[in-house]
């Protein structure tokens, strides 16, 4: 009972800031993504749902929620998990209880790509379930649809899930006006009236899963041309991706080998994974091809969500260009209130 209370708390809660909190909220794509989303059929044939955004505020999560209707809070199934920083949401009991009845699963920053929140999240996939992903990991301060690498994890849930889930991407703008990060202070309360707008994709697993049937096959991936150059400079030993890649499993992997097989696995000095876990098995599986073919499809799945962020910006007239930078605006509003302040000391 009490999971389900909180649910509708924190969706009642999302729900009135997009309805009084907001002048204007457009959201595109909603009855096809609750379509898919409500799917008995997917969820009983264990294809779960894969949601992934870009992140503009602090308040994405789980404000951009209150777009969907009453009946999607009333079943676990059909509410989304997602993962959450231990060390900002699990850092009392408090907020550990809180977040956790709130289907959030507690991530280890740092922790890499072999850790239990990954396999938890794959098994709740494979149980048909909904996990949302905001895979640049972080904020990102930038308007335009320039998106960092997405982190890798993503790539694992859906190469290592039995069965492939359906990958929705989505965008959303102008959260950044109502939280954004940095901000000056009142920190804790929103700014009102922002123009949000919330688009759910197309699903794109049919263009994915092409790409997966060639990898277990053994053979190179068919990237879409404007990735096939940024295949190439991953497959080379100079490129800063594939330093970047090897960065990411390099101690695991030095690890695994001077480990009894049979024994647990220090991660980063995280908790041990258990021999039988599966992040050990998929970390002593882990092989330069699995890496390459897991960094090409968290390429492709950042082309997809660009792309759908482009044609957002350019229905909305926007176009593609930088726009203005309302945190780099705040964060040099606050830096001249520094420098302001300390010339009045010095004087």
């Amino acid at each position: 009972m009490a999971p389900r209370v909180t649910v509708h708390a924190v969706a009642a809660f999302s729900k009135a800031l997009l309805k009084f909190g907001c002048s204007e909220v457009q959201i595109n794509g909603l009855d096809n993504f609750v379509k898919v989303l409500a799917d008995r059929k997917r969820m009983e044939e264990g294809r779960g749902l894969l949601t992934y955004c870009n992140h503009i505020s602090v308040l994405d999560e789980p404000t951009i929620w209150g777009a969907l209707p009453w009946k999607m809070f009333r079943d676990e199934r059909t509410t989304r998990w997602t993962l959450g920083a231990s060390d900002v949401m699990f850092t009392n009991k408090f907020l550990s209880h809180f977040f956790n009845i709130g289907q959030v699963i507690e991530t280890h920053r740092g922790g890499g790509i072999f850790q239990p929140a990954i396999d938890n999240a794959i098994s709740k996939l494979e149980a048909g379930k909904w996990i949302h992903l905001f895979p640049e990991g972080y904020v990102n301060v930038s308007r335009t649809t320039e998106l960092r690498r997405f982190k890798w994890g993503i790539g694992r849930m859906i190469m290592e899930a039995k069965k492939m889930p359906v990958v929705v991407p989505m965008w959303i703008s102008g959260f950044d006006r109502m939280m954004p990060e940095p901000r000056p202070p009142p920190k804790l309360l929103p700014r009102l009236g922002a123009k949000v707008s919330i688009t759910f994709g197309e699903p794109i697993d049919v263009r994915i899963s092409p790409l997966l049937e060639a990898f277990r096959r053994g053979q190179a991936l068919d990237l879409p041309g404007r990735l096939s150059a940024h295949s190439e400079t991953i497959k080379s030993a100079s490129s800063p991706l594939k330093i970047q890649g090897v960065q990411d499993a390099a101690l695991d992997m030095a690890r695994v080998e001077t480990c009894d097989p049979k024994a647990p696995l220090p991660i980063h000095g995280w908790p041990t994974l258990e021999p039988d876990s599966r992040a050990a098995k998929a970390l002593r599986a882990e092989t330069d091809q699995v890496a390459l073919a897991r960094s090409q499809l968290s390429g492709v799945l950042r082309t997809e969500m660009a792309d759908l962020g482009r044609r957002v910006r350019i229905a909305n007239g926007e176009g593609d260009g930088e726009g203005e930078l309302v945190h780099t605006a705040m964060l040099q509003k606050e830096v001249e209130e520094v420098v302001k302040d300390k010339i009045e000391k010095n004087r």
